[in-house]
């Protein structure tokens, strides 16, 4: 082997070992560290203010089913179901990562903000409802914690104005097709008649709707629903 060629495979060694063999980073991983935390902070080092969520997005999802079908319960343990909440009004169904082991501040965050401008939600004559996937009946308790860590986001306090139902064993996940590791957060917009007008599965834990998404999208179904 001439000196060249040596050069080469030591080169083509290195790298091979440098990244060979190594997993892609997961995107629903929970948070980044070393952060400075602060007041406002939650125990990953994500601060409310560090978190954008998109304001242009198209649908990329077709849920097989229909979404007024999904078994669901509400924190008490008892069936609820989507088509009585939405009662001939617009649906926007937010479905969260659920509980893995801790809050994601993501899902914390999204909830804050729906909380926060549920007024322009209401006056498009949209209902809001979120799921909190849980893997067993043991972790319903965690969602309550999960509403209070939203509502305490708030800069003024206010009651929670929507419904936060729980998909226990995630069957309702594994009908949308949206399992990774408990849930891909989705949401779906449905209009009066129960119709996915919107779907949007993300592929991260930041990728998602913003609230001003939403309301152009229901502002788009109003329309389509005033001209038929």
């Amino acid at each position: 082997m001439n000196v060249t060629a040596g050069f080469k495979w030591i080169v083509l060694f290195s790298v091979c070992l440098a990244g060979c063999g190594q997993e892609p980073a997961n995107p629903y991983a929970t948070a980044p560290t070393g952060r400075v935390r602060d007041a406002n902070t939650d125990p990953y080092g994500i601060s409310p203010n560090m978190i954008k969520f998109q304001d242009q997005l198209e649908s990329n999802a077709t849920p097989e089913i229909d979404l007024f079908d999904l078994k669901l319960i509400d924190r008490d343990g008892q069936p609820a179901s989507l088509k009585e909440i939405a009662n001939g009004k617009n649906l926007v169904l937010v479905m969260t990562r659920g509980y893995a082991g801790s809050i994601c501040p993501y899902c914390s965050t999204q909830v804050s903000r729906l909380i926060a401008n549920y007024a322009e939600l209401e006056r498009r004559n949209t209902q809001v409802v979120v799921v909190y996937p849980i893997e067993t009946q043991a972790d319903a308790g965690k969602s309550d914690e999960f509403v209070q860590r939203a509502v305490s986001m708030l800069a003024t306090k206010k009651d929670l104005p929507f419904p936060i139902l729980l998909d226990v064993e995630l069957k309702a996940v594994d009908l949308l097709g949206i399992r990774k590791d408990l849930s891909k957060p989705a949401t779906y917009i449905l209009d009066g008649t129960g119709r996915v007008q919107f779907a949007y599965v993300s592929n991260t834990l930041a990728d998602r709707p913003s609230v001003q998404a939403l309301l152009e999208q229901l502002d788009k179904i109003n329309k389509l629903a005033e001209r038929s």
